[in-house]
C-alpha cells in the first residue's frame, strides 16, 4: 500500500483537471490518496469529487475552513 499526496491552490483550468486526473490513475487499489485543495471556489471542488466518484474512489472529506478541503480518498 502507497501513500499519495497531492496540494491544489487556486481555481482550476482544463490543463489542471487533467493534470489531477492523470494523478490519480498512478493511484493503485487499497493506496491512500490526500489531496488538500486551498483557495478553491465549490465548482472547482464538486468537479475533482465526481472525478474521483467515477475513478472508484471512496472518498472522506471535510471542508477545513472557506475555500478549503482536505479529501482523503482510497481507490477500491
Amino acid at each position: 500500500m502507497s501513500n499519495y499526496r497531492l496540494d491544489v491552490t487556486g481555481n482550476l483550468g482544463l490543463m489542471d483537471y487533467s493534470n489531477i486526473y492523470d494523478y490519480m490513475g498512478v493511484v493503485d487499489m487499497k493506496d491512500n490518496f490526500v489531496l488538500r485543495l486551498s483557495d478553491m471556489n465549490e465548482q472547482n471542488f464538486n468537479m475533482i469529487y465526481t472525478m474521483l466518484k467515477e475513478n472508484n474512489f471512496d472518498i472522506c472529506y471535510e471542508n477545513t475552513a472557506p475555500g478549503q478541503w482536505e479529501i482523503k480518498a482510497n481507490k477500491k
